[in-house]
């Protein structure tokens, strides 16, 4: 009877509960393992201003990395190289693994397929999910101290991002409503996307097709949660959250999103179209029916 397919989560895919309910793979079996000849760096660059590194591997003798092997079927395994890029963005490889309980396992990991030694600040969150997989994996706990210590993207240190926050305020009273549906309308090729109510021209081809045309206020929150997005997306739509009863860390991560899309370009600022009207009446009224799906453990 055929077992399944090893492969070897080093980054996001540590998180085992993540890995099942959110990418939906089957693991019948998981332990703690290392990986040798290899380290974590985070070179797989990713959205300006909000998760500007990912982890992925290098080959460096001597080195090592700490991780979960877990096993799926084959039908999980098609599934996960298509949510990572298999082909695409990364390669897969044979490798050798040491579980923490003695055995040899074999099993593939991903590799990117653009070789760099270029090096990107992880996002705080970015950083937590890693550190919460690994101690909840019962990983080295000098490993995971290692990792907690990495240094993280800090928008205070990117003037420019501060430039455009400080624009952003300055305009806030005297931008021109927008509704909602001149927002929708505006979803395909002048295209227009809100964050915290500030209602941004995306340039270019700096935006996602998810957050074309709608407020992603309510979307980035639930993504800094780890809140699988497609089971609970909200299309944009009201009730929003009530920034006032948001904490410091959640209001700061969408408001990278809106540096992203304000800042993003290297030239100048994008253009600030309003000011979304349903968004501005919920927060000045103090009242919303909003509740955050579940959390993941």
């Amino acid at each position: 009877m055929d077992e399944g397919v090893w492969s070897f989560g080093y980054g996001s895919n540590m998180d085992i509960v993540a890995l099942q309910t959110k990418k939906k793979v089957r693991v019948s079996q998981y332990a703690p393992a290392v990986l040798k000849g290899y380290k974590m760096a985070f070179t797989q660059g990713g959205p300006k201003y909000v998760e500007p590194g990912y982890g992925g591997l290098k080959k460096l003798e001597g080195a090592e990395v700490h991780g979960i092997a877990f096993c799926m079927d084959a039908e999980s395994e098609a599934k996960l190289d298509r949510d990572e890029g298999a082909g695409k963005a990364y390669s897969k490889e044979t490798v050798a693994l040491r579980a923490y309980d003695g055995r040899d396992l074999e099993g593939f990991i991903y590799m990117p397929l653009k070789k760099t030694d270029e090096e990107h600040l992880p996002s705080a969150r970015y950083l937590g999910v890693l550190c919460k997989g690994a101690r909840q994996a019962g990983l080295d706990p000098e490993y995971i101290s290692k990792l907690a210590s990495h240094p993280v993207y800090r928008s205070e240190d990117h003037p420019e991002a501060l430039q455009a926050r400080e624009e952003r305020n300055m305009a806030k009273s005297g931008l021109r409503e927008v509704t909602r549906k001149e927002l929708l309308d505006h979803k395909a090729e002048d295209t227009w996307v809100s964050c915290l109510g500030f209602v941004i021209k995306a340039e270019g081809s700096n935006w996602f097709g998810s957050h074309k045309g709608r407020d992603i206020t309510t979307r980035t929150l639930m993504q800094f949660h780890g809140i699988p997005l497609d089971d609970n997306d909200d299309g944009g739509q009201p009730p929003y959250p009530l920034l006032a009863n948001l904490t410091d860390e959640e209001v700061e991560y969408i408001t990278n999103w809106l540096d992203f899309y304000h800042a993003g370009r290297s030239d100048k600022n994008a253009e600030m179209i309003g000011f979304l009207k349903e968004f501005k009446e919920q927060q000045e009224s103090g009242m919303s029916e909003f509740v955050l799906p579940p959390v993941p453990k």
